[in-house]
């Protein structure tokens, strides 16, 4: 079977170890398990059996934005796709929306709590109507992130309203629509449009049987493998879906066919 993951991330090798020393210090100090370069990342896809997976770099200040869409779309090619990164404070930011696009970047990735937005603001609605002109796929994160305190920016009814004011935005909410905000997804996300993705999730879930449950009721065909490399245990995670005895139709499409939907190339993978 195909495998696919849709978030991963990696850091230029010169900074790599620091990044993750840094961000370790800053998220009470959680484990890591990849040294956080390409190569390291590469090295343990191809352990855990994958085809391809997606890099989505997390800008934290707006001056950083365009380097690194630079950066990162000379690592754009099978079988490290990458995003483009976006912070909502930089000047002209549908331009930056439309150069991404015009790098050949398979999306943008959004970080509410690193970059200081809520989701419904509305200096976020042109950045949100390019994207969705583009075609561009969104991976923002949801819910909380274990490296800041609440209140937080995001919620699941905000995924819900935000895909109902752009109805053709592709929109994926990281960590299954809200990390630790598992029994809010399923109240208010499930059933909705909005793709989720399965990074960091099970080994933080409480009810053993929530991430079978909301894959269930949200739809498989709505439901991405993602993992948040460098934090979670590639072969684990793959184990994690592996557990949840779907039909095989549908860890087919969570491992491979939603995101293949969603990004062509990979159909020469």
């Amino acid at each position: 079977m195909k495998i696919f993951d849709v978030h991963t991330h990696v850091f230029p090798d010169k900074i790599a170890a620091q990044a993750l020393a840094h961000l370790r210090k800053n998220s009470c100090g959680i484990p890591v398990f990849t040294d956080g370069t390409a190569a390291g990342l590469a090295a343990k896809a191809r352990e855990a059996g994958y085809t391809a997976w997606l890099n989505c770099p997390v800008v934290t200040r707006p001056d950083q934005v365009h380097s690194v869409n630079d950066r990162v779309a000379k690592q754009n090619s099978l079988p490290m796709l990458s995003m483009g990164g976006m912070h909502p404070a930089v000047t002209a930011p549908q331009d930056e929306i439309t150069r991404i696009h015009e790098l050949g970047l398979r999306g943008v990735k959004f970080h509410p709590e690193y970059q200081e937005f809520f989701l419904l603001e509305e200096r976020l609605e042109p950045i949100w109507q390019r994207c969705e002109e583009l075609s561009l796929p969104v991976i923002i994160h949801a819910g909380q992130d274990i490296g800041f305190e609440p209140p937080f920016h995001s919620s699941p009814p905000d995924f819900v309203e935000l895909s109902r004011r752009h109805p053709g935005l592709t929109i994926i909410a990281a960590h299954l629509g809200g990390w630790r905000s598992w029994d809010d997804v399923e109240r208010h996300l499930v059933g909705s449009a909005v793709l989720m993705d399965t990074a960091f999730a099970k080994p933080f879930m409480r009810d053993p049987h929530q991430l079978s449950r909301i894959i269930r009721a949200h739809g498989a065909d709505k439901i991405l493998f993602g993992t948040d490399s460098p934090w979670q245990d590639l072969r684990e995670a793959v184990a994690d879906i592996m557990s949840l005895a779907l039909p095989a139709a549908d860890t087919e499409r969570i491992f491979w066919g939603n995101a293949a939907r969603l990004w062509p190339v990979l159909q020469s993978a």
